[in-house]
């Protein structure tokens, strides 16, 4: 499962990266501020929305991906199996025991399975829909030095490069009857022996040549630098920001107050 950067013209693809990055931490933060299945639901329907909002089905294809709907199998299944109590609807007999599927089980199952698939899909949705370089560019106004940021857009545009690097090697040994594609340890062995040192030489290759352009260039002359396209920050992304900001303060109030009450896993253990 590939998640990179697909173009578009939506109005989440033109919000400031910055201001994109700043929900997606927050939003991160406020899923673990309740415990409700209800909230929990309202939060992926309304990342469903945005989703939508990009006008691309990128987002979802990571949201029913097999990855994604195995996994969510198992960590249900987990938290079924550890956190017995309350009701117990049915029994799983075992050979030497039996699984008791409880109303906490499957409460806490539901929670931890909509928390994770919420957390995903909003990184999935920031990946998609933000521009690496234009990210980088944010963060180096916000402040981070330009050489981390040149650090970071390096790092990110050698990924398809290499993933490309590491096909030509595969199809390469394919070609002279090594077999890397078998299951097993054994292959798994094989492939990193006869792949990684054509990919660190070839990447030792690219560093150095990228290396000797910088130089060329006088990277790290000046303190700052200067640069051809710039990330607005709008009137929208500052009420993005403050709304956001305000329904986490809220959460965070009640969280330690109980002013505004939300069904909660604990009533289950009662």
């Amino acid at each position: 499962m590939k998640i990179r950067y697909v173009p578009g013209r939506s109005i989440i693809h033109r919000l400031n990266p910055l201001t994109k990055l700043a929900v997606l931490a927050i939003f991160s933060f406020a899923t673990f501020m309740f415990d409700s299945i209800e909230l929990q639901l309202a939060c992926l329907l309304l990342l469903v929305v945005i989703a939508a909002m990009t006008r691309s089905p990128a987002p979802f294809s990571v949201l029913f991906s097999r990855f994604m709907l195995s996994f969510t199998v198992l960590l249900f299944a987990i938290q079924v199996l550890f956190n017995p109590g309350g009701t117990i609807y049915f029994s799983i007999p075992l050979w030497l025991l039996s699984i008791d599927v409880t109303e906490l089980g499957i409460t806490i199952g539901l929670v931890v399975v909509l928390r994770f698939a919420s957390i995903i899909f909003a990184s999935a949705i920031f990946v998609l829909t933000t521009d690496p370089g234009e990210l980088a560019y944010a963060l180096i106004k916000a402040g981070v030095p330009y050489r981390f940021g040149f650090m970071l857009v390096t790092a990110l545009r050698f990924i398809p490069v290499f993933e490309a690097e590491a096909g030509t090697v595969r199809q390469a040994q394919l070609t002279r009857g090594l077999d890397v594609e078998g299951g097993g340890l054994g292959a798994v062995f094989r492939s990193a022996k006869y792949t990684l040192q054509p990919l660190i030489v070839s990447a030792l290759s690219k560093v150095d040549v990228l290396a000797v352009s910088m130089e060329g260039r006088a990277f790290g002359y000046r303190p700052h630098r200067t640069f051809i396209r710039t990330s607005r920050f709008g009137a929208l992304d500052a009420t993005i920001i403050l709304l956001s900001v305000g329904i986490f303060l809220l959460l965070l109030i009640n969280r330690f107050t109980g002013w505004m009450p939300l069904p909660d896993i604990s009533i289950y253990n009662n």
